[in-house]
């Protein structure tokens, strides 16, 4: 396909949260992109496979062919969670953050967020999955977890303030849908958490989510 035809379209396979799929699964995915001869394929910053250049027309019956391997979405919830390896499968973490991880995606609103959310949870201190540059960054020490609100790594990057600290897995689900519901309360349509943030500030967020 050369650069005068190429197409302007982008699929992501939601299945792939979090980078993780079994391999049969990814077996039938790579048929299904070499039947409607997919011009590219790419791992996204979000761990998730994006299909790039689809016809219009083509993109409808490869999303169908391609529901068999999506994972059912929370409602109203994060627009998606990044993880490394953690403890499992990594020999600097401390704690399961594919396990976290998987909790986080399953956290619904009862109305929609006001922007996209994005989450990164990282199973050491060295923070792979930069969680201070996320709406919502998690990261482990051997005390447990961090939980860090309101980053941002757009055009106008934020650091993200810290909100509490040696955490157990059960205490950052629920701390995480605290500060989720101050922001769904408080913050301007379509105006992510940094932006929120910076004008109602740490201070206050504490004291909503901690008391």
């Amino acid at each position: 396909m050369d650069s005068e035809t190429i197409q302007k379209t982008y699929a992501i396979v939601p299945g792939l949260n979090m980078g993780i799929f079994v391999p049969k699964d990814l077996e039938s995915i790579l048929q299904i992109i070499n039947k409607y001869d997919v011009p590219a394929t790419k791992i996204t910053s979000a761990q998730r496979l994006a299909l790039l250049g689809m016809a219009q027309e083509e993109m409808a019956a490869l999303q169908q062919e391609l529901k068999s391997h999506t994972r059912k979405t929370a409602v109203n919830g994060v627009h998606y969670v990044q993880a490394c390896p953690g403890l499992k499968w990594c020999k600097y973490g401390t704690a399961d953050s594919l396990a976290l991880g998987t909790e986080l995606e399953k956290i619904s609103m009862e109305k929609p967020l006001n922007a996209k959310v994005k989450v990164g949870v990282s199973g050491c201190r060295m923070c792979c999955t930069e969680p201070y540059v996320r709406d919502v960054g998690i990261f482990a020490s051997k005390k447990g977890w961090t939980l860090v609100f309101g980053g941002n790594g757009g055009g106008r990057p934020r650091i993200g303030d810290i909100v509490a600290e040696n955490l157990t897995d059960e205490q950052v689900l629920v701390l995480v849908k605290k500060c989720l519901n101050v922001y769904q309360e408080d913050s301007k349509p379509r105006s992510r958490t940094a932006r929120f943030m910076e004008h109602f500030g740490i201070d206050a967020l504490k004291e909503r989510v901690l008391a």
